[in-house]
């Protein structure tokens, strides 16, 4: 196992403990109640398919806005400790595959999202972290082809379940 060092005023401090502790408690915030219930909206059924869907939800207020706010903040807020190395980005690379899967579904509406939303810093952490590796950006489009599969799966389902007497 090796080791991350970094010197401070001559002093050698020994991060990797700190890091495992954070992920550890970034994982335990994910198993909070609300924090459970948010992650299934934005893994499940939020799948936003323009940039101006991406605006009416958030937007609108109520419980999915503050479901999709909660989960990015929280993925944004990871990300922001990977870019003032406070975690390792290989690190997170292996424990926080949803996070991933989860940018995939609002990668596409971004840049839209931001210039009419007036917020142009708006997840810049995740997308710095996600964007800025060939591992991340291959992850990437394996979680963009993954959801592709699913919205084919879902349009094509009420076909398949039509009942007997429809036929």
């Amino acid at each position: 196992m090796q080791v991350h060092c970094e010197r401070k005023g001559g002093k050698v401090v020994k991060r990797i403990t700190e890091q495992a502790q954070l992920i550890l408690r970034l994982y335990e915030l994910r198993r909070e109640t609300l924090m459970r219930e948010a992650r299934s909206f934005v893994g499940g059924e939020f799948l936003p398919q323009t940039d101006d869907e991406l605006v009416a939800i958030v937007s609108k207020g109520g419980k999915e806005s503050g479901f999709v706010l909660q989960v990015y903040g929280y993925w944004d807020m990871v990300c922001a400790f990977v870019r003032h190395r406070m975690l390792s980005e290989p690190l997170v690379f292996d424990t926080c595959q949803e996070m991933y899967f989860q940018y995939a579904k609002i990668q596409p509406h971004l840049r839209g999202f931001r210039r009419k939303m007036n917020l142009p810093e708006w997840m810049q952490s995740i997308e710095k972290v996600v964007e800025g590796s060939a591992k991340g950006k291959k992850r990437l489009a394996a979680m963009q082809a993954s959801l592709e599969r699913m919205r084919r799966q879902k349009q094509e389902k009420p076909a398949d379940q039509a009942s007997p007497t429809s036929r």
